[in-house]
């Protein structure tokens, strides 16, 4: 009896210690990734409004900013594979959904027959991992901006003034207002050689965006009339750190490029997002 009592606490401490051992870590960055990657897919199939502002001007602080929004209520999301680097803690989630019958950013009833959209999304509860990631999702935003740049215009505003062969004023402003749906990131294999989404050898990010031009409103829901081709890609990019606003943090180390499942990922850590 004696010896069962003596037991039973270095059981129960052993089991704390694996307990300890094991963690959430995982478990919340796992979460991330399956939120994200739902997150991925409502933008792509219901769709999101953005609008920007720059100011761009030889004489003004030069600064970007892009705003997106979305908001739906949607289901049937299924997670086919989830990935999970233990040393840097990062989760990876690529999943897909099968569309139905949606209504879409604009309001607009659609629907759909055998029609399979999938993507990826990322987590991380790690302070240098999420600079990397941060970049990740500036770079899809700035496409979204370019997508709408490219099929509804941006407004430029521009104003100069030289005194004695001087300039003294440079204004030159760029404003973009639209409702987009239907764009999704082609080829999103992880091991693919292209790859629509990763990271180059600096350290920045880069995201493809592909869509039917058909597909494209302006903020008030006009369908645009579009005579170029029909889909249309473009490349947004994404930075881990605010050089503008902060000196240089250095060179980034990277070499670009149940059913979780362990694999190290090449993501670029290292850095510190501006505050």
């Amino acid at each position: 009896m004696r010896k069962t009592l003596f037991f039973l606490p270095v059981l129960i401490l052993l089991m704390a210690g694996l307990a300890l051992a094991a963690g959430n870590r995982q478990l919340m960055s796992e979460k991330m990734a399956t939120q994200d990657l739902k997150r991925k897919l409502m933008e792509s199939v219901i769709g999101f409004k953005v609008k920007s502002e720059g100011k761009f001007g030889l004489t003004e602080e030069p600064s970007l900013r892009e705003d997106t929004k979305a908001a739906a209520v949607i289901k049937g999301i299924i997670v086919d594979k989830m990935i999970y680097d233990k040393e840097k803690d990062i989760a990876l989630a690529f999943g897909h959904i099968e569309l139905g019958t949606i209504i879409n950013v604009l309001g607009e009833l659609h629907r759909f027959k055998n029609v399979r959209v999938e993507n990826f999304g990322f987590g991380t509860t790690s302070e240098a991992a999420r600079p990397a990631l941060m970049a990740l999702r500036a770079a899809q935003i700035n496409a979204y901006d370019e997508l709408a740049q490219v099929m509804i215009g941006e407004k430029i505003y521009s104003a100069s003034t030289a005194e004695n062969f001087v300039l003294t004023k440079d204004v030159n402003r760029s404003k973009v207002c639209a409702a987009i749906f239907g764009a999704y990131i082609p080829d999103i294999d992880l091991r693919s050689p292209n790859r629509g989404w990763g990271w180059d050898e600096s350290g920045n990010a880069f995201v493809k965006l592909e869509i039917d031009a058909r597909k494209v409103h302006d903020i008030l829901g006009n369908l645009l009339v579009y005579k170029g081709q029909n889909i249309i890609e473009v490349t947004g990019r994404g930075s881990p750190v605010d050089d503008l606003a902060d000196p240089p943090a250095g060179s980034m180390i990277r070499n670009s490029g149940s059913k979780s499942k362990a694999m190290s990922l090449d993501v670029p850590l290292g850095q510190t997002p501006a505050q």
